[in-house]
């Protein structure tokens, strides 16, 4: 049995979303997209505050502009994301690979990087300041 794309119905599942965080969870459905492959999806300006997209395949996607407070993308796989202006202030980033992803302007305080894969990202040391860094994760060169 082959397994059905989300991108078809993905806007509805951010719609839903968005309504389950506005409502602290009385309407709406909470976004639980772990593990499933969202490759090059637009994520531009969404509302995905503690959402589940543990393990996802994130790689190529558009998040510039959009608000993961809090959500869980442990062992996410955003390689090459464009993450420009977004907000993953709190969210559990840990064995994550963001290698070659655009982290301009990204709000990542209080943020878990341990074991973060952050090269080739162009993220700065005020960035990091106030996240959670160990001796696995991978920083640029420029960032000790």
């Amino acid at each position: 049995m082959k397994k059905t794309s989300l991108a078809l119905i993905l806007p509805q599942i951010l719609s839903n979303h968005k309504e389950w965080f506005s409502s602290k969870g009385r309407e709406g459905i909470f976004a639980d997209l772990s593990e499933e492959n969202l490759r090059g999806a637009n994520f531009r300006n969404c509302n995905l505050v503690e959402a589940n997209l543990q393990a996802a395949d994130l790689c190529y996607t558009d998040f510039t502009d959009a608000d993961l407070r809090g959500a869980n993308l442990l062992e996410a796989q955003l390689k090459g994301a464009k993450l420009e202006n977004a907000n993953f202030e709190e969210t559990d980033l840990m064995w994550a690979n963001l290698k070659g992803a655009n982290l301009e302007n990204t709000r990542l305080d209080g943020a878990y990087l341990q074991g973060a894969n952050l090269q080739d990202t162009g993220i700065r040391q005020a960035q990091i300041k106030l996240a959670f860094i160990d001796e696995d994760t991978q920083l640029p060169d420029d960032i000790h």
